[in-house]
């Protein structure tokens, strides 16, 4: 799909997601656009790039009430994350009649960095237009074809209690491993998938902020 092209979805189906059901996924498989499991305020995060905390002013039903999204675009071609985001907040204005606008607040953040040995990443050489961040586990998270930028959001969107931005001044897309032992407080967004307390075995991967910038 030309990158210039602004397409809308042709088709979408919007259902009540199964109860008692645990966990969340956004999924992409070619032009088919899916959600498992999400609440409204989930489909807004994924839509601005924000995180759930710069969210103020909602009724609480966009935190509880949990929906199954699939829908598919018009046109041809191969959205890109630009564009599938866009198609979210087209949908999310018409079926949900959302409106907002926007504030500053004063927020608490992390911020990624280069650690003092440099950045330990292997040169992109997907052809594709869109990233691959799929967690293996929580905790496991392979990168291929990915941004910084690309990184701070699936960290801010699925893993930490507080947006996430990237001051790493790296560009390009990259393929990389960030293996964790996560704590209690990690994957909240997940819902019930939540990871067990740390463990002290000796082999046992490092903690988040160890692994991303390693002694």
């Amino acid at each position: 799909m030309a990158a210039d092209a602004t397409p809308e979805f042709e088709v979408a189906t919007i259902k009540p997601a199964t109860p008692d059901r645990p966990g969340k996924a956004f999924m992409v498989r070619g032009r088919q656009f899916s959600t498992i499991n999400t609440t409204l305020n989930d489909l807004i995060v994924f839509a601005y790039g924000i995180h759930a905390k710069q969210i103020t002013g909602a009724p609480a039903w966009l935190e509880t009430e949990m929906f199954d999204l699939a829908a598919q675009p018009n046109g041809e071609g191969q959205p890109n994350e630009k564009q599938w985001k866009a198609m979210v907040q087209k949908l999310l204005a018409d079926r949900f009649k959302l409106t907002f606008h926007r504030d500053k607040k004063e927020l608490s953040v992390y911020a990624i960095t280069v650690g003092k040995n440099g950045p330990k990443l292997t040169k992109s050489e997907s052809t594709s237009s869109l990233p691959g961040l799929f967690f293996r586990g929580l905790g496991n998270l392979p990168a291929i074809n990915a941004t910084m930028a690309d990184l701070a959001g699936v960290m801010q969107s699925a893993v930490l209690d507080r947006p996430v931005v990237d001051q790493t001044g790296i560009t390009g897309r990259w393929d990389f491993t960030l293996l964790w032992t996560p704590d209690e407080f990690q994957f909240a967004a997940l819902g019930g998938n939540r990871p067990p307390p740390p463990t002290d075995k000796a082999a046992a991967p490092p903690d988040l902020f160890t692994a991303f910038w390693p002694p």
